[in-house]
C-alpha cells in the first residue's frame, strides 16, 4: 500500500535524528497544504526535503503534535507489523516479570508505538487507545493481539480525557469474551479484584508493582495508612509482608468495598480498617502512624495546573511528615512535576516540620513501562521512601 507522504523541514529532521517520535506542525514542510489532502488519522510515508526515507507515522493535523512515528523501516503497518511488535514487547516483560501472568505489555511510545497501551490480567487484555491514528488501526491490532497471546477477553477501555484533543469519542468495549466484574486476577501471590469497565485506567496499577514490593519489606509488625488507596494496591501488599494493621482511606466508596472483598478473600480483614473520607481531612485528625502511604492521583494535569498543583503536593507531604512516625512514602504521577522538582518539595516540608529525615528508596515506574529518553511524558512517576 502507497502512503501519503509527509516532508520534514530542517527542525523536523533535527529531532528525527535525536530520536524523537513526535513531530508538530512547526516541523513539517508545507503543512497547511497537507490539511486538505490527507485525511486526519492516516498512515504516511515520513521523508526529508531531499526525498529520503525517514520512516512511517500517522498524521493528525487537529492536535499539535501532528505527526508520529511508528517506524523507521519501509513496512506495511498491518497485522504483521503488531504481531512483531507484541512479540518483542512479550519477549521483555518474560524476561522482567519471569512466571507472572498480569503486566504491562506495551506502553506507548516506551515501545516505540505512540498511542497504545495494553494491559495484561492473564488471560484478559485491556487496550487503551489515545490517537486517531491507532483508534483507525484498532482491528489489526487486536486480531495481532489475539494471535500473540491466548486471551479469552480482550476489552476497549477508551476513557481518557487526551482523546478529546483528537477528535474522539469516549467508551469501554468488550471486543472479546465477557467480563463478570470485577475480574478475580492473582498478582504477586495476592488475590486481588479488577474493575476493568468501571475502574481508574485499565483497573488496576501495574506501574507501582516494583515500588510496593520494597515498601512492603519495611512494613512487617507496623501499623501502616494506605491513603489514596483506590482498591488497596500498597496496603495488601504491606498485609502480606506481615503488617500489623492497614487503614485504607479513599473518597470512593467503590474502591472501598472491593479492598474489603479483597481483604475477605486473602482472609486478611482482621486487619483492615476502611475510612471513606478525604485524605486531607483524615490526615489533619488521625493520631500519628508507623508508616504512612501516599500515592495521590495526579495534581498537575497540565501546564498552566503547575503553581496549583505544587502547592497541593507541598501541602500534602507538610500533612503527612505531621503524621508519620517511622517511614512515609511519597509519590507523584504527574510528568509536569520533575523529580528535581519533587524532591525540593520533600525536603521544603521536612525543614518546616522541624524533622530530620533520609531517602532510603527511590522508585519509579514498574520496568514494564519503559522510559524512552526523548519522549520525557513517559518518565513521570517518581516516589521516595523517607525514614523519619
Amino acid at each position: 500500500m502507497k502512503y501519503p507522504e509527509v516532508v520534514l523541514n530542517k527542525e523536523g529532521i533535527k529531532k528525527y535524528l535525536s530520536g524523537n517520535l513526535w513531530f508538530s506542525r512547526k516541523d513539517i514542510s508545507n503543512f497547511e497544504s497537507l490539511i486538505k489532502k490527507i485525511e486526519p488519522g492516516s498512515l504516511v510515508r515520513i521523508i526529508s526535503k531531499e526525498g529520503i526515507f525517514a520512516g512511517i507515522g500517522y498524521f493528525n493535523p487537529r492536535v499539535f503534535y501532528s505527526l508520529k512515528l511508528l517506524t523507521k523501516e519501509e513496512v506495511k503497518i498491518d497485522k504483521e507489523f503488531f504481531i512483531k511488535c507484541f512479540k518483542d514487547a512479550l519477549s521483555l516483560r518474560k524476561r522482567l516479570f519471569s512466571g507472572e501472568s498480569s503486566f504491562r505489555l506495551l506502553f506507548g511510545e516506551g515501545d516505540f508505538i505512540p498511542g497504545l497501551i495494553v494491559d495484561i490480567f492473564e488471560n484478559l487484555g485491556v487496550v487503551q487507545i489515545y490517537t486517531l491514528g491507532i483508534e483507525r488501526l484498532k482491528e489489526v491490532i487486536i486480531e495481532a493481539l489475539c494471535e500473540v497471546l491466548p486471551l479469552s477477553t480482550v476489552v476497549l477501555k477508551n476513557t481518557a480525557e487526551k482523546r478529546k484533543e483528537e477528535g474522539l469519542r469516549n467508551y469501554v468495549e468488550v471486543v472479546k469474551g465477557c467480563v463478570q466484574e470485577p475480574v478475580l486476577v492473582n498478582i504477586d501471590g495476592i488475590k486481588f479484584l479488577i474493575p476493568v469497565l468501571t475502574g481508574q485506567k485499565t483497573g488496576f496499577f501495574l506501574d507501582q508493582r516494583e515500588n510496593r514490593k520494597f515498601v512492603a519489606g519495611v512494613c512487617k509488625g507496623k501499623e501502616v495508612a494506605d491513603c489514596f488507596c483506590y482498591t488497596g494496591g500498597f496496603g495488601f501488599y504491606a498485609l502480606k509482608a506481615g503488617a500489623k494493621r492497614v487503614f485504607f482511606i479513599d473518597t470512593s466508596e467503590k474502591a472501598l468495598f472491593l479492598v474489603e472483598e479483597i481483604a475477605r478473600l486473602n482472609n486478611w480483614e482482621d486487619r483492615v480498617y476502611i475510612f471513606n473520607t478525604d485524605v486531607f481531612q483524615y490526615l489533619k485528625t488521625t493520631r500519628e502512624i508507623e508508616i504512612l502511604i501516599l500515592d495521590p492521583p495526579a495534581f498537575i494535569k497540565s501546564h498552566r495546573d503547575i503553581k496549583k498543583g505544587e502547592k497541593k503536593y507541598e501541602n500534602l507531604f507538610l500533612a503527612g511528615i505531621s503524621r508519620a512516625g517511622e517511614f512515609c512514602f511519597f509519590s507523584s504521577c504527574s510528568h509536569f512535576l520533575s523529580r528535581e522538582r519533587f524532591l525540593e518539595l520533600i525536603f521544603k516540608c521536612l525543614k518546616k516540620e522541624g524533622r530530620e529525615g533520609v531517602i532510603v528508596y527511590q522508585g519509579f515506574q514498574s520496568p514494564d513501562h519503559p522510559i524512552h529518553p526523548f519522549v520525557k511524558e513517559t518518565f513521570y512517576l517518581k516516589s521516595v521512601l523517607l525514614k523519619l
